[in-house]
């Protein structure tokens, strides 16, 4: 939603008259930089699972295998693929 409304902003800016401007406000803003800290945050975990998992196979590429099967499996076991 908060996508469109920028499109709408960006392509009326043009047409209003000099020394206007459109801001934006409400909680976009923090919407946005949450989602920033949060895929982040997602990235981190899932480099510091792999390097647990690395350090106790003690191998590079069993690890990576596991963390590709997860979500094939998580997704099979919740029934989503029937």
């Amino acid at each position: 939603m908060a996508s469109d409304v920028d499109r709408v902003v960006a392509k009326i800016t043009p047409s209003v008259p000099r020394g206007t401007h459109i801001v934006v406000r409400g909680q976009v803003a923090s919407m946005r930089s949450s989602f920033i800290g949060l895929g982040l945050g997602v990235l981190f975990a899932m480099v510091l699972v792999y390097l647990l998992l690395v350090i106790n196979f003690q191998s590079w590429l069993d690890p990576l295998v596991i963390v590709m099967a997860l979500p094939g499996h998580c997704a099979a076991s919740c029934g989503c693929c029937s």
